[in-house]
Formats: structure tokens, C-alpha cells, sequence
């Protein structure tokens, strides 16, 4: 996913408007107006079944990125993450930023409980539907 982050980085750096790009089962379409990037949507061959309700594992409720961009576990570098694993959260608290074409979206959780385990790092480009933590609800 390192070279889809390239990608998209040379894309915004460069003179073009428009660029579609085919890899396997992923498809990327990229479009931009006036300098501003409007479109950027991965699209998967494979029809992927989109969960509106946090999906119950084992563990507890996994924590699903809605996108494809960059997980950031704080609102910048300077500051403490917005949870830890063991730290209790409530429903609607903030628990990340996923950063996609310079939109910064806040996730938050869907129950309440306790953070379990974080499965990914700050920084690390995430895919869509890629598990970021597991909430162990408080039962």
C-alpha cells in the first residue's frame, strides 16, 4: 500500500487532471479541478459487503477503517493519542483520524467498552475495511 500513497502524492504533485490506474483487484480513479483533488475512489472488483453495525468478533467489536488513507492515533504529532490500549471509551468518543486527500475524518466508536488492542500504527496507510482496534464491550 506504500506505492498507492506514492501514487496518489505524485498525482496531486503533478501537471495532470485526471488518471485512472488498474493493479490486480484494485481499480483507483483520480480526478482534480482547479488544483483541488474531487475524486479518489478505490473501487474493488469483488463485491465487498459494507457492515453499518460494529461486527461482534470473539475478542470483542473490531474497529473498521470506512477508507483507504493514512491512520494518525492523535490530532497532531505533538499530541498524547486519543486512546490507548485499556483505556475505556464511550460511545461517540474519538479514537483516531484516518487522513485521506487532505480530509482529516475523526473515528469514533459505535459502543461503549474498553480498548483491547490497537492493530495498527500512526502513520501507516490503512485499507478500506482494514481493522484499526478491537473494543471489548462492557458487559
Amino acid at each position: 500500500m506504500d506505492s498507492v500513497k506514492e501514487l496518489m502524492d505524485a498525482f496531486e504533485k503533478a501537471s495532470i487532471t485526471k488518471m485512472k490506474v488498474e493493479y490486480k483487484d484494485l481499480k483507483l480513479e483520480l480526478e482534480k479541478t482547479s488544483g483541488e483533488v474531487i475524486t479518489a475512489q478505490p473501487s474493488i472488483k469483488q463485491p465487498v459487503e459494507v457492515v453499518k453495525e460494529p461486527v461482534k468478533e470473539e475478542t470483542g467489536i473490531a474497529v473498521h477503517s470506512p477508507l483507504v488513507g493514512i491512520f494518525y492515533d492523535s490530532p497532531s504529532p505533538q499530541s498524547q493519542p486519543f486512546v490507548k490500549a485499556g483505556d475505556h471509551v464511550s460511545k461517540g468518543t474519538t479514537l483516531c483520524i484516518i487522513e485521506a486527500m487532505k480530509v482529516m475524518n475523526e473515528i469514533k466508536a459505535e459502543t461503549d467498552g474498553t480498548i483491547k488492542q490497537i492493530s495498527v500504527k500512526n502513520g501507516d496507510l490503512v485499507e478500506f475495511d482494514q481493522t484499526l482496534m478491537i473494543i471489548e464491550e462492557n458487559v
